[in-house]
């Protein structure tokens, strides 16, 4: 039986379009030009309670539901998703907190931290990839040594966002912390801590205004208290936040999807060939048929994952089904939009050109698309 949306997520639908319609559209191919985070317009996300979605209300959150917050970052993601990525990982390392952290660490750090990211005048950031190990987490070699009342970190971190903006108050490091049983924990490192350095962004393809950069510890120290949850259990819970991570990632690439469907429709119907509409010829349809097909089958898996997770029930292989499925469709999505545009779909001042670019990043972040398929056979029961 397909599920309808409530009324309220449909009215968070509609106020986050027509936002991202008349806030974030405007200037984002001026900040895919430059580089450049816009801070403004973030914090207008948190006055909008788009940041706190994920949160209780005791944190100044509007706790609408994993559903809800995954159709406002799909809204986000169609005009710009550079900024639904930075949103999406924003918010990660404060839930965590309020997910994972003692009731002394919420207490703590409610105020200092959790708030901030609610109310959108802060982001987090965090830090799992290294140079040498990315989905094989096993390998990370980033360690933690406890030193009295202290952790004392050393190691790189690649590829990580929201690290190097002005607004980012923490990084939650994947630290090895006992190499001889080969167990990790989750430890935050608050910015500007000594020892803790922040290397020039990248230059990328695609996701330009998504700050991205590589992290250096050295001797870094924190208090032995910002371990988030039992020691030695951080890779396994942070293997299982992936799954929210994914099904929000699938979010943006679909949201992305929609819009590469929309202005490529739209422009076949103008475009004349041949004397007729580019829309009337069959090669042409084809394309748009298959993107319309695959967002709509896109749409069903995500919103699956979404209610699995939020019911509590397992979702690990429909969180890799919907990360794999919307990902590699958006991809087709963006490459079929550009082709019917033909030669103006290869100029900057197209949208989906640089929708080309930035969802390349889909299906390598948070798992690449064959790690997708490895997690779905394991589920299946294909081997253990």
């Amino acid at each position: 039986m397909l599920e309808e949306y409530s009324e309220a997520q449909q009215a968070i639908r509609r106020m986050v379009r027509d936002f991202a319609r008349k806030e974030i559209a405007p200037g984002a191919a001026e900040r895919d030009a430059t580089g450049q985070f816009d801070y403004d317009l973030y914090h207008r996300l948190g006055e909008l309670g788009i940041t706190g979605m994920a949160f209780p209300e005791e944190y100044g959150g509007s706790p609408s539901g994993f559903l809800s917050l995954c159709l406002a970052t799909e809204e986000i993601a169609r005009v710009d998703m550079s900024l639904s990525w930075t949103l999406m990982v924003g918010i990660m390392g404060a839930s965590m907190i309020v997910t994972m952290g003692t009731e002394e660490q919420k207490a703590l750090w409610k105020d200092k931290w959790v708030v901030p990211v609610v109310k959108g005048e802060a982001v987090t950031s965090g830090a799992i990839t290294e140079p040498d190990a990315g989905s094989d987490t096993a390998a990370l070699k980033t360690r933690a040594v406890l030193d009295g009342d202290e952790w004392v970190i050393n190691g790189s971190k690649a590829f990580i966002t929201n690290a190097g903006l002005d607004n980012n108050i923490f990084v939650t490091v994947l630290c090895l912390t006992d190499a001889e049983n080969k167990r990790f924990d989750a430890i935050i490192v608050p910015t500007g801590t000594p020892g803790y350095s922040v290397m020039p962004a990248y230059k990328k393809m695609g996701l330009r205004s998504c700050d991205t950069r590589e992290l250096a510890f050295d001797n870094c120290r924190v208090p032995a208290m910002n371990v988030l949850g039992p020691r030695g259990g951080g890779r396994g819970r942070i293997l299982r936040g992936f799954f929210a991570a994914r099904i929000a990632l699938a979010s943006t690439a679909l949201g992305l999807a929609r819009e590469c469907l929309d202005l490529a429709l739209d422009y076949a119907k103008q475009r004349y060939a041949f004397g007729r509409p580019i829309a009337e010829f069959q090669h042409v349809q084809a394309m748009l048929v298959d993107m319309a097909l695959n967002v709509e089958l896109s749409g069903l898996i995500r919103d699956k994952a979404a209610r699995l997770l939020e019911s509590g029930q397992p979702h690990a292989k429909e969180a890799a089904m919907a990360k794999y499925f919307c990902c590699e469709s958006a991809k087709q999505a963006a490459d079929y939009a550009v082709q019917v545009f033909g030669a103006m779909g290869f100029m900057d001042e197209c949208p989906v050109s640089r929708y080309y670019r930035d969802v390349r990043a889909a299906t390598i972040a948070d798992g690449t698309t064959q790690i997708q398929k490895h997690i779905i056979a394991r589920e299946l029961g294909c081997f253990r």
